[in-house]
């Protein structure tokens, strides 16, 4: 499968829960959001329960993506406090991720803003201009993880990296996100 390039994204993506996607979504938002306006995405494959204070923005058979309109103690509220211009949660499986992806552009990104995603799945499915894989050696990786971190253009060590050596390192330009060498 080709993937189609998303220059305008970084995607962040791990080994497990816990491992710091958050932290390292929140420490890029809040550098960037200083510079130029910027969206944050969360991606799900699981129903949640509780969302926080958002309201339904768009939806399909298998997808639903929610707006948050303040912030709150989910991740997609983190990212609004670390400054992004709007944050959203995207809940769908697999099967439906490029029909939610293409859901997500032109429902609320159509002015092509820089985004930046906290995804394990949809590096598969695009080629952001910047892929981060936070990895915890002790996991035991399923195939689809293995895939997203030979993908990566940055892995990480679970927990033990410092933000502000990787916010650094990171740029964008009218040509999309980059690392500097």
């Amino acid at each position: 499968m080709v993937r189609k390039s998303f220059p305008q994204f970084i995607i962040i993506s791990g080994s497990g829960k816990k491992v710091g996607k958050t932290f390292m979504s929140t420490a890029l938002i809040r550098v960037f959001s200083a510079k130029f306006p910027l969206l944050a995405l969360k991606i799900s494959p699981h129903v949640h329960d509780s969302l926080g204070n958002t309201c339904l923005r768009a939806s399909s058979e298998g997808i639903r993506i929610f707006q948050d309109l303040g912030p709150h103690a989910k991740n997609s509220g983190k990212f609004l406090e670390a400054g992004a211009l709007q944050s959203y949660f995207m809940e769908t499986d697999d099967g439906h991720l490029a029909e939610a992806f293409e859901l997500f552009m032109k429902e609320c990104n159509n002015a092509n803003h820089p985004v930046i995603c906290e995804s394990g799945a949809l590096t598969s499915l695009i080629r952001p201009g910047i892929s981060i894989f936070i990895d915890s050696a002790t996991d035991d990786l399923p195939k689809h993880k293995l895939e997203a971190r030979q993908l990566a253009d940055v892995v990480l060590p679970a927990k033990s990296f410092s933000t502000s050596a990787l916010t650094g390192r990171v740029g964008f330009s009218d040509s999309g996100w980059y690392v500097i060498s």
